[in-house]
């Protein structure tokens, strides 16, 4: 496994993959299709190449093939914290350790704080999440709920 920034000729291939990681989400909001019946696109997913400084968009690769994708992007409140704002893997490459390979190879690429939250539905991401942050920070994190949201701020 290995995570690569996209290029901005990958955009499309991102683009698509949305697709599924939008459909996987209906199972918690009520999020539907378009009349042309894609889901809407992420409204600041251009930003990820026009704000290279301050948004990286990857890919997440096995064997060359297409596992998944990560979007992370540093808050714009000018603290240097990195968010975690999107993160993908095809149900394929699930339940054997990937997802938590990748995660933790993402946040070590952005050493410092973290902030990423899960949807208060989404038992499965949060579960996720708890397992994979406590044990890069030893359990050294802030975990709290707002606004239908679960939250977690972590260092790394």
């Amino acid at each position: 496994m290995n995570i690569r920034k996209a290029t901005i000729e990958e955009q499309l291939t991102l683009q698509n993959l949305l697709q599924f990681y939008m459909y996987d989400f209906t199972e918690y909001t009520e999020v539907d299709t378009l009349s042309n019946g894609l889901y809407q696109e992420m409204p600041d997913f251009n930003l990820y190449w026009n704000e290279p400084q301050s948004r990286h968009p990857f890919l997440i690769m096995v064997s060359d093939k297409i596992a998944g994708f990560a979007f992370v992007k540093n808050k714009e409140t000018g603290k240097d914290i990195h968010i975690l704002s999107h993160f993908f893997i095809l149900r394929k490459y699930r339940m054997n350790g990937l997802g938590t390979a990748a995660a933790k190879q993402l946040f070590t690429l952005f050493k410092g704080n973290w902030e990423l939250y899960q949807l208060e539905k989404n038992i499965p991401a949060q579960k996720f999440w708890l397992r994979v942050i406590s044990e890069i920070t030893d359990g050294n994190f802030v975990d709290e709920f707002e606004n239908g949201k679960r939250y977690q701020f972590f260092s790394v």
